[in-house]
């Protein structure tokens, strides 16, 4: 396992090191959001890190399967079926993200405090409207994504 992964390291340098730099970036932003929330002074300060939080997460999660996909399909252009079970890994992780989504809307809503309820619409659209941009992503670029993997699965097909 580690031979094949350094191999891997050795034969795509700038795959790794993107990866590295897209997982130095999520470490980063999350221990921030972790950080604000712990040294929140009122409840709204730490809603706000925690909506915070969340949404990243939910986005850093579908953007490393959407990574992971492009990764096997245009660099290691290979079919597999872990691509077709990444497609429905992502639709588990919006129902999932939705479901988290309404038990952190519900914490928030009790605990922001009547002063600051003039600024809980916002907070709602960024915990439900973070996987937008993952949907639009899919409507534009699966058709193409799912034609190139046909493609490969039939090249592969041919030289067996």
């Amino acid at each position: 396992m580690s031979t094949s992964l350094f191999q891997s390291i050795k034969k795509n340098p700038v795959s790794t090191i993107i990866w590295l730099l897209f997982m130095s970036y999520v470490a980063y932003s999350i221990i921030d959001d972790v950080q604000t929330m712990r040294h929140a002074t009122t409840d709204y300060d730490y809603c706000v890190g925690l909506c915070s939080l969340f949404e990243f997460l939910g986005k850093s999660i579908t953007w490393c399967i959407y990574f992971v996909v492009c990764y096997l399909t245009y660099v290691h252009k290979q079919y597999t079926r872990w691509i077709l079970r990444l497609y429905y890994l992502t639709v588990v992780v919006f129902i999932i993200y939705y479901i988290a989504a309404g038990n952190v809307f519900d914490y928030v809503f009790n605990h922001i405090g009547t002063e600051h309820l003039d600024r809980f619409p916002s907070m709602t659209r960024s915990l439900y409207g973070a996987p937008l941009y993952f949907i639009v992503f899919s409507f534009l670029f699966m058709p193409k994504l799912i034609k190139d993997i046909i493609k490969l699965k039939k090249e592969q097909e041919l030289t067996v």
